[in-house]
């Protein structure tokens, strides 16, 4: 059985012995390494298995490739690690993707280099461990059990890893080819996508695709309109913000940059000092801050006036200081976070994420019912937008791109679950006077750049 472990590990670089003997049993010694440069890697993720041991070696060298950069590194604008490569998170999730891949083969009774059957016929392919492997995700996608973008993060992970064998000579063949796809969409006025725009309607986009990806034919069934989705109401949102829990100005600073600003809870961890900035030195309303969201994407997102007054306060009050201070004599970096934890580092996602659980069990306490996420703040700030876009009548196409450009999604079907359920969402006063504050310096700006689109300026 695989499992993932946690450990504290050095990727410094020119290593050495010293000569220094360390003891792992009463029998037996190994020689100590030494780094020139040391780098310190806290809780990096690595497989172990008593069966697998050989795999697991050759994975967690994969996952010390990402980890410096000498093997898929990150986009320009990405997030990285100071080393140039993947982050902490990312590896996890990658470690949690082949974890699965190599319990799947132990349950098989098979290796990942069983590629005996390379072959371009499709039907050979099948045979082969990652083709197997995406069979059986395609089975969980059919009975429910996983979605199918999890499903096919799993399998893009299995493919990075044998690209990697490949490259490292593991391997004398890919099991998969790529090939170039033309996707085309047909212009209308009627319904303009902006994010179509540049490019030629009667080419169309040329992108990468593999054999190896589950195809979108094997989604489940669609489900009901607002299934996840659960935006907050006036009453909730009171509730919320009322707790005991959230008289903490950090705490609310969290919670508001999910709920006017759409941000995840990760994305807060990454915000970065240098984009907060004195809201006295200009009559600016409302602020476009840079951030880096999911699968390492960059994006801009807006910040009102009075949230950015109150995030430059917590910049230079006197306990951030002091972590800042300590963080500068662990970093070199320049990117420094705004939220440092009192150890002087980045601050952990699940301290963010975990706020909104902990209100729910003070309210719980109090009879009150609370079961919202954090990332339903998010949807809170999604649902109104979307709702404040349709009743500004712009076009369906612009409030799409408005929409994925802010939240940083990757595809319309996200996207368009929101402006569905804005469509049949109704706020009282409260909440309309609400989305009016937040949104309503937007109102002619939003205006004017849905005209300029269209008209291709």
């Amino acid at each position: 059985m695989v499992s993932i472990v946690k450990a504290d590990i050095n990727m410094g670089a020119l290593p050495f012995f010293d000569g220094e003997l360390i003891n792992i049993s009463e029998s037996q010694q190994i020689r100590s390494i030494k780094y020139q440069r040391e780098y310190i890697t806290e809780n990096f993720s690595l497989l172990g298995s008593e069966t697998r041991l050989k795999d697991c070696l050759e994975i967690n060298l994969f996952f010390e490739y990402r980890y410096k950069g000498k093997f898929l590194r990150p986009k320009k604008g990405g997030q990285q690690n100071l080393l140039g490569g993947v982050t902490v998170k990312t590896i996890k999730s990658i470690a949690n993707s082949l974890k699965l891949f190599l319990n799947w083969l132990e349950s098989q009774g098979i290796g990942w280099k069983d590629l005996y059957a390379v072959s371009e016929s499709e039907k050979a392919k099948e045979w082969l461990p990652p083709y197997q492997f995406r069979a059986h995700l395609i089975d969980r996608v059919r009975r429910s059990e996983l979605s199918l973008n999890t499903a096919n993060l799993y399998i893009s992970h299995v493919r990075q890893f044998y690209e990697w064998a490949w490259q490292t000579n593991r391997i004398k063949k890919l099991p998969f080819t790529y090939s170039d796809k033309v996707i085309k969409k047909k212009y209308s006025r009627s319904e303009f996508d902006s994010i179509f725009t540049s490019f030629n309607h009667d080419r169309g986009i040329v992108v990468q695709t593999n054999n190896l990806t589950i195809p979108k034919k094997h989604q489940q069934k669609k489900m009901i309109l607002n299934d996840g989705l659960s935006p907050l109401g006036p009453k909730e949102l009171l509730s919320f913000y009322s707790s005991n829990y959230m008289q903490s100005q950090t705490r609310k600073l969290w919670a508001d940059l999910a709920l006017l600003c759409g941000l995840r809870a990760f994305e807060v961890t990454l915000l970065n000092e240098s984009e907060i900035i004195d809201t006295t030195l200009d009559e600016t309303k409302v602020y476009a801050v840079d951030i880096i969201g999911k699968f390492n994407k960059s994006r801009k997102i807006l910040i009102p006036k009075t949230l950015m007054t109150r995030l430059w306060v917590h910049k230079n009050s006197g306990e951030r200081l002091n972590r800042s201070a300590k963080w500068d004599n662990d970093n070199n970096s320049i990117r420094k976070p705004l939220f440092i934890n009192r150890s002087g580092k980045r601050l952990n996602e699940g301290s963010i994420s975990n706020i909104t659980s902990r209100v729910a069990k003070e309210l719980l306490n109090n009879k009150v019912k609370f079961t919202y996420s954090f990332h339903d703040l998010r949807s809170t700030f999604a649902t109104s937008l979307a709702r404040f876009l349709l009743e500004n009548d712009l076009p369906l196409g612009f409030i799409q791109y408005k929409l994925m450009s802010l939240l940083g999604h990757t595809n319309f079907s996200t996207t368009q679950k929101y402006i569905d359920l804005a469509r049949i969402v109704t706020y009282d006063k409260r909440m309309k006077s609400w989305v009016l504050e937040v949104f309503g310096d937007l109102e002619q700006a939003l205006s004017i750049e849905a005209m300029a689109l269209e008209l291709g300026d």
